[in-house]
């Protein structure tokens, strides 16, 4: 991380020099600003903090940046609260201030659904790890998708849209094809049918996303779906798709585009290996396609080690944390900072809003020392703006071009997705499963008799286990702990126990004796 003791070079909104390969982030000192060569962000970074702490303003000051120089910007806005781009902000206050005036950026605004330009990608591109991540499939699931996946590539099906999907799906179980499970494929196209009503289906089909329309600075806006979390995966579709579809450039003074991944905990939220590998993977190798990641999440302990370890770049500020093992990640975090006169552990927990630990690679390729940094006040605003606001920032052109239900054929020509057959059969389909569902789960008297059963019998052995511990085991282990103060104790409990089974064995004897003993 380099620093520039006159910053006034860069007071320019949007400048053309040698200046622009370096983002200023913000204040070391009053006379120092902390700043990182764009050459480095190609080698992904994570901005982490806990609720308030910063990271929004981190995350728009360095896309502002990396728009103003001509990289193309993707930005997820899981809350709704990161998408003031296309409106100048106020005037800094002092402690913020930086070399930049507040000017607004241009901005196309996305969505699922049709609230801006439509995001939609197809179901075949996004591959059977992210799709099972999306619909929280367990191993066996997931290896059933596989299959799905390998069987449309094996015949030559398309699979561009949730509906056929199902069909893949059914044809799969009529066809008895190796591996496959009803029961399996019935949970998957529950899950499948109930993504659809929650409107996270509009995520698929055509028209499918040209990355050449992402150019400039662009948000996934996804306030209107949140309530869906599943759906903050949404930019790992994207980063799959330039992985599979940009050319490698090798090293350049600056990114070519630049993905910032909100709410990136649930990407990587109970992630299998299957998962991690693939992100890995894209990870180490979309870098020399000139795509920088930044990953943004409340706790930096909810990204995997393996994950992190390809982050250069670290934006920390203050983490609430509150078990043991989050204590622990934390310390792992904080040693992986090469040594300093910084506490960073300390300063991890204690930072006050607005600052942040900072660390990037040197000029060597090395790790910098951090920088306990003051985080410039954005040029855009960071307050909730309109959806007026925003669809008038938006490219007219994508709002058409996304509105319209197209499908393309292999030779590029478009044809109407809305065909009436098309859809009375897609419907039909659904009324069917939906049905079975619904015939799944009706009740009847012997299911409640059954369940009232089961229930008496629960209570049965919940009292049973009562009497057990009142009667027999808290007795014979307060006796037990009296015994076992003194050993003698234990002579004598065996001389009595000796003593009953002599009289029990003996009884009639003894009993004869007694009635020897009685008088007339």
């Amino acid at each position: 991380m380099d620093t520039n003791k006159n910053p006034d070079f860069y007071s320019s909104q949007v400048a053309h020099s040698q200046a622009d390969l370096i983002a200023i982030l913000g204040k070391i000192s009053d006379n120092r600003f902390a700043s990182i060569p764009f050459k480095y962000l190609n080698r992904h970074g994570l901005i982490a903090g806990s609720t308030g702490t910063g990271k929004s303003r981190a995350m728009q000051v360095l896309a502002e940046q990396l728009s103003n120089v001509g990289v193309n910007v993707f930005v997820s806005d899981v809350k709704g609260d990161a998408s003031g781009f296309c409106v100048a902000g106020n005037e800094p206050d002092k402690d913020r201030s930086g070399p930049f005036k507040p000017h607004s950026i241009k901005t196309n605004y996305w969505s699922v659904g049709d609230r801006f330009a439509q995001l939609r990608f197809s179901v075949n591109e996004i591959g059977p790890v992210l799709m099972s991540r999306l619909l929280s499939l367990n191993p066996t699931q997931e290896s059933h998708l596989a299959l799905a996946f390998s069987y449309v590539k094996r015949n030559k099906k398309q699979m561009d849209n949730l509906d056929q999907f199902l069909s893949i799906l059914d044809e799969m179980v009529k066809t008895n094809q190796k591996g496959i499970s009803g029961s399996s494929i019935s949970v998957i196209e529950r899950k499948i049918i109930a993504m659809q009503e929650s409107g996270l289906g509009n995520l698929f089909g055509a028209p499918f996303l040209d990355i050449g329309d992402l150019h400039g600075m662009n948000v996934l806006n996804l306030s209107n779906v949140r309530n869906n979390l599943s759906v903050s995966i949404a930019p790992a579709f994207l980063l799959q798709l330039l992985f599979n579809t940009l050319p490698e450039v090798g090293d350049s003074d600056k990114p070519k585009f630049a993905i910032f991944f909100d709410e990136a905990h649930y990407l990587f939220k109970d992630a299998n290996k299957s998962l991690r590998d693939l992100m890995i993977n894209i990870l180490k190798q979309i870098r020399s396609k000139g795509v920088a990641v930044f990953f943004i999440t409340q706790d930096v302990t909810d990204i995997p080690e393996e994950i992190l370890s390809q982050l250069s770049t670290k934006i920390i500020f203050s983490q609430k944390i509150f078990t043991q093992k989050g204590t622990q990640r934390l310390k792992a975090l904080s040693n992986s900072f090469p040594k300093s006169n910084i506490d960073v552990l300390e300063k991890l927990k204690t930072m006050p809003t607005g600052v942040a630990l900072i660390s990037t690679l040197n000029s060597n390729g090395n790790q910098t020392e951090p920088k306990e940094v003051r985080i410039l006040t954005p040029t855009t605003t960071m307050e909730i703006v309109s959806d007026d606001v925003l669809l008038d920032s938006t490219d007219q052109a994508l709002i058409r071009k996304y509105q319209i239900m197209v499908s393309k054929k292999n030779s590029g020509q478009l044809q109407s997705k809305n065909k009436p057959e098309q859809e009375s059969q897609y419907k039909s389909k659904e009324k069917i499963i939906k049905k079975t569902i619904k015939n799944e789960r009706a009740f009847s008297i012997w299911d409640l008799i059954f369940k009232f059963l089961l229930k008496l019998l629960d209570f049965i052995l919940k009292v049973l286990g009562k009497l057990f511990s009142f009667v027999i085991f808290k007795p014979g282990k307060n006796l037990f702990k009296w015994l076992v103060k003194k050993p003698i104790r234990i002579l004598w409990f065996l001389l009595f126990l000796l003593l009953v089974y002599a009289i029990v064995v003996n009884w009639e004897i003894i009993q004869g004796f007694f009635g020897l003993l009685k008088f007339d």
